[in-house]
């Protein structure tokens, strides 16, 4: 190993100690997602199902019961397929064992530090964009997992569709225009939930920088029809000098929405490449019940699940190590979820 920067001798360049890095890379989708077991297969089948639509149930005294109904008629199968995600490092054996820049006294753990942290930016952008599930083939394509926008639809998936019968109503998939978001369109999307689910249960909703914006600005945009107008402006009382304007919570009539500021909404587009700054990224919300998704390792080498890092055989002239690890998105039912998706 090198000499450390202050053991060095002589003249030497004034290197501050520290590196620093203009992007925070936060991950909030997968701090909230819960942890599953560790998966033993690259393809997860389990089912979901719906209840009966109640009926008048009034039966004559004294008649035979009949009207049988199959047991697991309305059960449905579902299926998630895992994603193989790699990274790999390298430095040559003169930067590792003679560099001499401060802050860094290892190479190629820094860059192992690094890519590990871009590792977990790489999953939740596939987990937070449009991205369909795909089964791999050796040698040429790469297991793909599904993305929580490609749940959320009312159209047969490309690959293991879902059953109609389990898709989000009509009122839970939105796409209205950003010029024409007003409020209503959220308490349309959350009525929507609640009259499927039959409950007020809590949700988190993953917003765009422009959909929170929206929030924050009761009423939020004024709409064609003055009769959908919400009169009520948001009230921002001002706490110990400071004018607060940060919605995080928003208590609508169909029970609690926690709002999580997520820059990773439709982060990569169809080929894979990173996209900011469109009507999707800045504009989308994601409307999520947490115990209906789940996140899991798989695992491998024997390990944890969890991403390991191996260093690879020395060859001389440079040293490297690589990283994979196996991982799924599972949406354990889709009815009951939402998203608002603007085109325009």
């Amino acid at each position: 190993m090198g000499l450390k920067y202050t053991d060095q001798v002589g003249q030497q360049p004034d290197w501050a100690n520290v590196v620093t890095n203009v992007a925070m890379v936060d991950t909030p989708k997968l701090a909230w997602l819960p942890t599953g077991k560790a998966l033993v297969s690259m393809e997860r089948n389990y089912q979901a199902e719906t209840f009966r639509s109640p009926g008048r149930n009034s039966h004559p005294d004294g008649v035979n019961v009949g009207g049988e109904q199959s047991a697991g008629e309305t059960r449905k199968a579902l299926r998630s397929v895992a994603q193989y995600s790699t990274k790999r490092a390298g430095v040559t054996i003169l930067s590792q064992e003679f560099g001499n820049v401060a802050a860094i006294t290892d190479e190629l753990g820094a860059e192992i530090r690094k890519q590990t942290k871009e590792l977990s930016k790489d999953i939740e952008a596939a987990i937070s964009s449009a991205q369909e599930c795909r089964v791999g083939v050796t040698g040429t394509s790469g297991y793909l997992t599904r993305g929580i926008p490609n749940w959320i639809q009312r159209t047969p998936q490309a690959v293991y569709p879902v059953d109609p019968s389990l898709y989000p109503a009509a009122a839970q998939v939105d796409t209205t225009a950003t010029g024409s978001f007003t409020e209503d369109i959220v308490l349309n999307i959350l009525q929507g939930i609640g009259t499927t689910t039959r409950s007020k249960d809590a949700m988190t909703a993953f917003i765009g920088p422009k959909g929170q914006r929206a929030f924050n600005n009761f009423p939020m945009f004024t709409p064609a029809a003055a009769s959908t107008i919400n009169g009520g402006a948001y009230p921002s009382p001002v706490r110990g000098g400071a004018f607060d304007r940060g919605v995080v919570r928003y208590i609508s009539p169909f029970g609690p929405v926690d709002l999580v500021l997520d820059f990773n909404n439709y982060a990569l587009d169809s080929s894979g490449v990173l996209q900011t700054g469109n009507t999707y990224t800045d504009n989308s919300i994601f409307f999520l019940h947490q115990d209906k998704w789940e996140f899991s390792w798989g695992t491998m080498n024997g390990g944890s699940g969890q991403p390991k890092w191996m260093e690879s055989a020395y060859e001389g002239g440079k040293r490297s190590a690589f990283c994979e690890s196996v991982w799924m998105l599972t949406c354990w039912n889709p009815q009951g979820e939402a998203k608002y998706a603007p085109a325009s």
